[in-house]
């Protein structure tokens, strides 16, 4: 040990180590790329662990207002509850009261959800399928759709003398490249298809956890809770508390809201396919309403998907669709999400595409989903710890001064 304090008193032991250090900074800093997939496989061995725990947490607020609201105690429970001195029996019996409730409230909660999906699944598949079919069906007559729009732009530029022959030659080109590759990319399909139906099982497996996991619920945060009072002081595990409840409070809210965004878009712009007669309303409003759970870029992406669909039908259509989008993705931006987000997230605009860009690099397009309740935790960790803390260590650092003479 004396030889350790000595060892740590000599200048060239502590430019070492800073040598070491800086070296070791930039090394991680430079393949983090690298080293967040390392650690995205290694998370992959609890896949279903983890589908487990979030579809636990999704199903959690419901289960919680159902044994609230559902499934209070009732008058004679109540009235030992509030008891100041119990029997063994009557602790035996409100604790049975409690573990029949808790599990009602689950059972309920997994009946609402399983049966919110069958139906969305009965109501939107054979539309889904139906659409599907009709695109496949018609695409030679599509191809050659877009063969004649291309002849009559070029026909109509050569009026004013602009040469378009290059661009048609291209497109043209772009169109019998789609169809040579057209069998690789059916059996691109066939091998997400069966990607997808091992997500589906992934799924299965991970709703039956998420039973086990709601079911154990108080006895899993009570073992949490008590690990967390035997590491932390009494300040610091207050602290703690907050910060977690806080985080899950942002979150909760995040999730409820943007699913909650996305149903409103995805329904009004099937009703104005609707009231326009458009094709393909059941399959363009999925894709609008889930790309719109995707912050900033999700827009854009479902407009792109929606007007290309559209435009090998009629590209009359596909203007109108996208000129309604642009009006309802600004109504959405400045009238909808403001008055459903509140300011629970006060994240400036420039942070959130800041952080969806790291989010989607890093971890893909789950960080893309998070990203915006993330950069809402750093903000409010920033403005009640760190900031905080800085003026502190300024106020010490003056008072230092002037005791010093400075």
């Amino acid at each position: 040990m004396k030889k350790l304090k000595e060892l740590l008193e000599k200048p060239w032991f502590a430019y070492t180590v800073a040598t070491c250090s800086a070296v070791l900074l930039f090394v991680l800093l430079t393949h983090l790329g690298m080293i967040f997939g390392w650690i995205l496989d290694f998370l992959k061995f609890f896949n279903t662990i983890v589908v487990g725990l979030v579809i636990a947490y999704l199903i959690n607020p419901i289960s919680d207002f159902c044994e609230k609201k559902l499934f209070r105690p009732g008058k004679k429970i109540q009235a030992l509850t509030s008891k100041t001195e119990r029997t063994e029996n009557e602790d035996r019996r409100i604790e049975q009261s409690e573990k029949l409730r808790h599990t009602l409230s689950v059972a309920v909660a997994l009946i609402l959800v399983v049966a919110l999906i069958t139906l969305l699944f009965v109501a939107l598949i054979p539309s889904l399928g139906e659409s599907i079919v009709v695109i496949a069906s018609n695409m030679d007559s599509y191809i050659s759709n877009a063969q004649k729009y291309i002849d009559d732009i070029t026909r109509y530029a050569a009026r004013f003398h602009i040469n378009m022959s290059g661009l048609s030659t291209s497109l043209s080109g772009s169109v019998s490249s789609f169809l040579s590759t057209l069998p690789q990319k059916l059996a691109t399909v066939l091998s997400t298809s069966y990607s997808v139906g091992v997500g589906i099982g992934n799924l299965v497996i991970g709703m039956i956890l998420a039973v086990y996991f709601l079911l154990g619920k108080k006895h899993l945060l009570k073992g949490f809770d008590r690990l967390r009072r035997a590491l932390l002081s009494d300040e610091s595990y207050e602290s703690h508390g907050n910060f977690w409840s806080r985080c899950h409070e942002i979150l909760l809210r995040y999730i409820g809201f943007d699913l909650l965004d996305g149903i409103i878009v995805g329904c009004v712009n099937a009703i104005f396919m609707l009231a326009f007669r458009m094709p393909y309303v059941a399959l363009i409003s999925v894709i609008v309403g889930v790309t719109n759970l995707l912050p900033t870029f999700g827009p854009i992406a479902g407009a792109a998907l929606g007007g290309f669909i559209l435009v090998l039908t009629d590209p009359i259509l596909a203007l109108a669709f996208l000129i309604f989008t642009v009006v309802l993705q600004t109504v959405d931006g400045y009238v909808l999400k403001p008055r459903l987000f509140g300011e629970a997230m006060g994240v400036p605009p420039v942070w959130t595409l800041i952080s969806i860009i790291m989010g989607g690099k890093f971890f893909g397009l789950v960080g893309i989903l998070l990203a915006i309740p993330a950069a809402a935790v750093v903000s409010f960790i920033y403005e009640d710890w760190i900031y905080p803390w800085m003026k502190q260590q300024k106020v010490k650092r003056e008072s230092k001064r002037k005791a010093n003479g400075e």
